[in-house]
């Protein structure tokens, strides 16, 4: 089951790797930060689809003092995640 989740979280990294952005699946959630304006906009605005997709749940976003944006929320189904991040992600 960790080696699945470690491929797909590999698999979610290749999807963003043109978006400039850390990725961390912890035991409950997923953290992503990207380190541009624009990339996060986009996060947070595909976001809401994915919540009617049923896919994540949850957000909250974060600016911290080294002008990062963080996003945490909880991922109901990490293939429907990554199905979804894979249709947007150059849009």
């Amino acid at each position: 089951m960790a080696m699945e989740q470690d491929r797909k979280v590999e698999k979610l990294k290749e999807i963003l790797k043109d978006r400039n952005c850390t990725i961390e699946k912890h035991s409950s959630v997923m953290e992503i930060t990207f380190s541009q304006e624009e990339d996060a906009h986009w996060f947070e605005n595909i976001f809401d689809d994915y919540q009617r997709e049923s896919a994540v749940s949850c957000l909250m976003s974060m600016r911290g003092a080294n002008a990062r944006y963080k996003f945490v929320f909880n991922v109901k189904d990490m293939d429907q995640f990554i199905n979804l991040l894979e249709k947007s992600k150059d849009s």
